[in-house]
């Protein structure tokens, strides 16, 4: 395993959370998963990760990623945070940037991403 810290996987759909993280462990990292913000939050209380993927629109959540993103960031400034939308608009990117996110990739994700 790479040892840069675990990535937390945030999405509300189980198909794509498991997609994403079967990829990185097929590249060495460890990963952590969470259907809704509340789990993430309880996740990264218990062991920080190196790097959290939020997805924007999540069911069933208390947040939604944008406000789980000002709360990551307000907790842990310097985690690096890639925000995932199937839904996404350039307005919603360029507030994901502005409020601290590293990077917002599209559903369905293409390979050069």
């Amino acid at each position: 395993m790479k040892t840069a810290g675990d990535i937390l996987i945030v999405d509300d759909e189980r198909d794509i959370r498991s997609l994403i993280a079967a990829t990185l462990r097929d590249e060495g990292f460890a990963t952590m998963e969470a259907a809704s913000a509340g789990e993430a939050r309880d996740l990264m209380a218990a062991k920080p990760p190196g790097l959290a993927i939020l997805d924007i629109w999540m069911r069933d959540s208390d947040m939604d990623g944008l406000e789980l993103l000002e709360w990551v960031k307000g907790i842990y400034p310097e985690l690096p945070v890639v925000m995932i939308s199937g839904h996404g608009t350039v307005e919603t990117a360029v507030q994901a940037i502005r409020n601290g996110a590293y990077d917002f990739i599209e559903k369905p994700f293409k390979e050069d991403r």
